[in-house]
């Protein structure tokens, strides 16, 4: 039984813990908007939820990183904070699938930085999809999960790409192009000895304005720009070769690429420069941003025997080691 709701003396019935994996860009980014391809992948850092049945006769959300709690009735009325907003589209969702909307807690909890490009809305929406599916011993098929899944992401994005949502139920690497379903890439070799590094710059962002500044500037000078997409795209068949070969050195030589290619766009700035140059002298392999850019994360691929060396100059960001391939949702507990 979660702790916090023991001391509130709540009544629980069965109860499912499920969790989803964020994600990175590893190469890609703004590019897939004009039907470019992208590669990400699933990072280590995941989201958790647990979903309790309770005799409360309502649905309560409880978010201890956020410190917001709200109850809403079983008409799923849209609650008062729009975090919440996500689970109440998805169990609007499944309703029309024929589940049961029954009294149930929901406590949200997450590694992944939230508003970083990470996909941690999608890695909740996965989770809390699977955990509350898997309460009814109905879990629903992948491509099922996948499309209750974006519902709770057009209430968090709008017109989400599907990269996050992908990454969350599936796992593992995928190449992305939009209109098409995602290619998953098997046979990733990723040696030991070597992390990637999330650093979070701290900046917060506008992905809507990152991406329509690259549009407006691909429109208005596409016989240059167009050299520049082919050679993102380039990057790509190069990368999952890499990957497949477990050469982190020739990957993390092409993020270097890529890196200079998304300056070129206008989309990284002084602060995300100054780390990505702080991470190569230090020793990194490989670093750029992830994401839209203009602020959120900065990616690196380390050796392992020169972390602590490297997070030293880095005190003032949020920093976070992980992997990637990790594995897709699952249910870690069910009673």
């Amino acid at each position: 039984m979660s702790p916090y709701l023991r001391r509130h003396g709540m009544i629980l019935l069965r109860r499912v813990e499920a969790s989803a994996p964020g994600k990175v860009i590893l190469f890609g980014e703004h590019f897939v908007v004009r039907g470019y391809r992208a590669l990400a992948t699933a990072i280590g850092l995941r989201a958790r939820v647990i979903v309790e049945e309770s005799r409360g006769g309502s649905i309560r959300f409880i978010s201890p990183n956020l410190k917001l709690e709200e109850s809403i009735s079983l008409n799923l009325e849209n609650p008062i904070h729009r975090e919440f907003e996500v689970y109440t589209a998805i169990l609007r969702s499944l309703k029309s699938r024929g589940y049961t909307i029954i009294p149930h807690n929901v406590i949200i909890d997450s590694d992944i930085p939230l508003s970083a490009g990470l996909g941690s809305s999608a890695s909740t929406s996965v989770a809390y999809t699977l955990a509350y599916t898997t309460l009814h011993d109905s879990p629903l098929r992948e491509d099922e999960l996948l499309e209750v899944s974006l519902e709770g992401e057009k209430i968090a994005h709008g017109k989400p790409s599907g990269i996050d949502v992908n990454i969350a139920v599936s796992g593992g690497t995928i190449v992305y192009k939009r209109g098409e379903k995602p290619i998953r890439i098997a046979d990733v070799n990723i040696p030991r000895g070597y992390s990637l590094l999330i650093i979070d710059s701290g900046i917060k962002r506008s992905t809507r304005d990152a991406v329509e500044h690259v549009l407006r500037l691909s429109g208005d000078y596409w016989s240059i720009m167009e050299y520049i997409y082919r050679a993102a795209d380039a990057i790509i068949d190069d990368a999952i070769e890499a990957l497949r070969a477990g050469d982190m050195r020739r990957l993390s030589t092409l993020m270097n690429i890529n890196h200079g290619l998304l300056s070129s766009i206008g989309v990284s700035r002084l602060e995300l420069d100054m780390i990505v140059n702080s991470l190569r002298e230090s020793g990194a392999l490989g670093a750029k941003l992830t994401g839209a850019g203009w602020g959120g994360c900065v990616i690196a691929i380390i050796e392992d025997n020169i972390i602590d060396s490297i997070t030293s100059r880095l005190l003032k960001y949020k920093v976070y080691r992980t992997l990637i391939n990790a594995s897709g949702a699952r249910v870690d507990y069910s009673t």
